[in-house]
């Protein structure tokens, strides 16, 4: 995928406007570009001993997909390209763990996948914020923190290692005083996660602070 192509993507940033109709509007454009994805992949399962008929719907289901939400997100966590050129992708991967965090409900309906928020949370810490990212990112790792934990939040602790440290140390001393003990306890993780910044961040090593 090359980032030219992103000028057609602009609409998926509504998935997480506050206007409910825009929203709806970004949700039937995506559920008409999976339907139609979904119904070349029957055809193409139908004839797939026709060679040609089949690289036909195979082209034709290439083309759908390109089309989709999902397109520029999974082009960001499964390239092989330099972070540099990755980079205009990060807002695409950004928007899809805002929408898990800000309209879960939507999320789960169009587009949830615990395999892809994990591949994501990992590309991000390996390549970093970019400039159009970095608010946005600092704003995810403080709703992971201060929220009931979902699945695969702890991807989030990588990620706020790479991120303006200040910033981050800001959040989390706001979060150790919060009424929840739970929050209190996943900021402190994250602040062990800075102060031990060559430490594995697993669920053992979670575990084991919270025994320490």
């Amino acid at each position: 995928m090359q980032a030219e192509q992103l000028a057609g993507f602009a609409w998926t940033f509504d998935v997480v406007h506050p206007d409910p109709q825009r929203r709806q509007t970004a949700l039937e454009t995506e559920r008409m570009y999976q339907e139609e994805w979904s119904r070349l992949s029957s055809q193409a399962r139908v004839v797939h001993q026709r060679v040609g008929e089949h690289d036909q719907l195979s082209a034709a289901m290439r083309d759908a997909y390109d089309l989709m939400f999902a397109a520029p997100v999974w082009h960001y966590m499964t390239s092989d390209a330099p972070a540099a050129q990755l980079a205009p992708f990060a807002r695409h991967a950004v928007l899809y763990l805002r929408w898990e965090t800000e309209f879960p409900a939507e999320w789960a309906e169009h587009a949830k996948s615990w395999t892809a928020k994990r591949l994501l949370l990992r590309a991000l810490a390996e390549h970093g914020p970019t400039v159009d990212t970095h608010g946005d990112l600092l704003a995810l790792v403080d709703a992971a923190v201060r929220r009931e934990h979902r699945c695969e939040d702890l991807g989030y602790v990588k990620v706020a290692r790479t991120l303006h440290e200040p910033s981050v140390r800001w959040l989390v001393e706001a979060a150790l005083g919060h009424p929840d003990p739970l929050v209190g306890l996943r900021a402190g993780y994250v602040n062990w996660a800075l102060d031990h910044p060559a430490a594995p961040v697993t669920p053992a090593t979670w575990r084991a602070w919270l025994r320490a």
